[in-house]
């Protein structure tokens, strides 16, 4: 149940019924597919999949406007499709494919460009802990902070009448964090639905499995350190003002994330300043 004049209810049948729509990519632009299937050869090269991309000027401007928001900091502005590919990796390319194609999906609907700036910013604040940290994982986190809320889309684009009430309240923030308002409506959460589209779509389960534990860490044997890693730079992103104001809600949980990482307040105010410095090119990359 969510706040406001007008009450909504959906049961676990009628979630996992939409859910069947999304087996098959909605991919619009056969460029998009293309790129896809040819990330998916294991004899792939950086430049097949940059000619791929090139073919859609438009998804090539996505490509750089992305890839400059995520490594300029550590690389120096990318002018190029290919170089792009080559910073970020096959993984995170084909992360920035899926977001995209399920971003443009829900064109219109409220709060979509705010996600879609948070989850560019998580990706980022994800990265720069693995690196600091010396994780072998780093382009794996970068491309689990562009995924990390896929699964809000799901719930803009099949029950825009929930998220349209939310953002009426106003100016007023949310008494608890939006992932308990959408278990007590739908009997899951964003992190859930995610989960099941990344693992529909074939991402790996070091992308798909901390997703679906990033509201409840303790349960997550598998990949325990980036599942924290997440719920820093997500929180850490809120906290610098990346998302809806609506959901402007730092959890508890990230004091006990950062304790597992070993991130002390002097690590926690470096990578806040690191991030920060990238905050003002992000905002004028996703314009």
């Amino acid at each position: 149940m969510i706040q406001g004049d007008t009450e909504m209810t959906a049961d676990l049948n009628d979630v996992s019924r939409r859910l069947k729509k999304y087996t098959m990519l909605p991919v619009a632009s056969p460029v998009v597919r293309d790129s896809l299937q040819t990330l998916g050869s294991e004899t792939v090269s950086f430049a097949e999949v940059a000619r791929e991309i090139e073919r859609d000027p438009d998804l090539a401007l996505q490509i750089l406007r992305t890839a400059n928001s995520l490594t300029s900091s550590f690389t120096g502005r990318i002018h190029s499709v290919l170089q792009a590919v080559r910073l970020l990796g096959f993984k995170t390319i084909r992360g920035i494919l899926l977001s995209t194609v399920l971003m443009d999906r829900s064109k219109g609907h409220p709060g979509i460009s705010e996600l879609w700036s948070h989850s560019q910013m998580v990706s980022l604040i994800a990265k720069i802990i693995a690196r600091r940290r010396g994780f072998s994982w780093e382009e794996e986190a970068q491309t689990a902070g562009l995924l990390h809320d896929i699964g809000k889309v799901f719930f803009y684009e099949e029950f825009p009448e929930y998220y349209q009430e939310v953002f009426q309240i106003g100016d007023s923030k949310q008494a608890e964090p939006d992932w308990r308002r959408e278990r007590a409506t739908f009997g899951v959460d964003h992190a859930f639905i995610g989960n099941r589209l990344l693992q529909t779509y074939g991402m790996p389960g070091i992308l798909s499995n901390p997703v679906l534990f990033l509201h409840d860490p303790p349960a997550n044997l598998l990949y325990p350190e980036l599942t924290h890693v997440l719920i820093v730079a997500d929180q850490m992103a809120t906290a610098m003002g990346f998302g809806s104001p609506e959901f402007d809600f730092v959890e508890e949980i990230l004091m006990e994330a950062l304790d597992r990482l070993g991130l002390g307040d002097s690590d926690f105010r470096e990578i806040l300043a690191e991030a920060h410095s990238r905050s003002l090119m992000l905002e004028i990359l996703s314009l």
